[in-house]
């Protein structure tokens, strides 16, 4: 099946993103850990053929074709051609197809209808009302979706205690770039976050059965969360309109302070859930 284009700028192109991305998950266990928190709780079937939603380098990817036999498929989806450039160029198998589209178009894109989905450290960047209904379209009936947030992304979940990655290093971060850089972050359009009842909600009007919530937690070393923050796209979400250089030099300052004893739990909250009726697939 050909990659589809799909009309955005790809910030993952720019950068060396995709790539510093793909030396990380390998490097580093988060993505390969929280992809298996996913798998476990959809279970698929030796031959299932299996959406990955937002895939990027192929992390999950890879993780699924692990547990899936011979005559399993996945379907690798993702917004950024450098990102499935680089997971087709990582991930030769010929089980999986990549399609370059948004999350919110898979509806559109693909011709048969798939067992499974999974979504991976990536639906809240998504119109989440708009995936839940692409995915919909694609997923037989009975079928499951799965899909994590960081407890920091959730509106709902009480900050004390709880950290995603990178967490600590970008508090001392920022706290560095405004005393010693005059850096002044910009509030004037903060990220409206999702709340455990609003996801619940889209998946109910998008056709689903919420079946299951579940928390995972996993230790982040200190040395992780620094490379982590390494990756242009990262640093540069925290730190906007602070160039690359001065930004690392921020990293190095806050790495030494915070040490490297200081590993963190990521925390994430995953969702599980059922379709439970057909629809007409868009244009059907």
């Amino acid at each position: 099946m050909p990659a589809v284009e799909a009309p955005a700028q790809d910030s993952w192109g720019e950068d060396d993103n995709a790539r510093q991305y793909d030396a990380f998950a390998r490097e580093y266990p988060m993505y390969r850990e929280t992809s298996r928190d996913l798998i476990a709780m959809v279970g698929p079937a030796t031959d299932a053929a299996v959406l990955d939603l937002a895939c990027g380098t192929g992390a999950t990817t890879r993780e699924i074709l692990a547990v899936l036999g011979p005559d399993g498929t996945v379907i690798g989806v993702d917004k950024s051609a450098a990102m499935l450039a680089a997971a087709a160029s990582s991930v030769v198998d010929e089980r999986v197809t990549w399609i370059h589209a948004p999350a919110e178009s898979v509806g559109q894109h693909l011709t048969t209808p798939v067992d499974t989905a999974v979504c991976n450290s990536a639906i809240w960047q998504t119109d989440l009302a708009q995936t839940v209904a692409a995915v919909r379209a694609v997923l037989r009936a009975g079928g499951c979706f799965a899909f994590n947030v960081p407890n920091g992304f959730l509106a709902d979940e009480d900050d004390q205690g709880w950290r995603v990655s990178g967490y600590s290093l970008a508090s001392e971060m920022r706290a560095i770039a405004e005393r010693d850089f005059g850096w002044t972050p910009d509030v004037s359009t903060p990220r409206r976050r999702l709340t455990r009842e609003s996801i619940r909600r889209f998946l109910v009007e998008g056709g689903f059965e919420a079946e299951q919530v579940a928390e995972f937690s996993h230790e982040e070393s200190a040395e992780s969360q620094r490379a982590w923050l390494r990756l242009p796209i990262f640093s540069g979400d925290r730190l906007r309109g602070i160039p690359y250089e001065d930004r690392m030099r921020i990293l190095d300052m806050a790495y030494e302070r915070t040490g490297p004893g200081d590993a963190a739990q990521g925390r994430w909250t995953a969702f599980l859930a059922r379709a439970i009726e057909s629809r007409p697939r868009p244009g059907g």
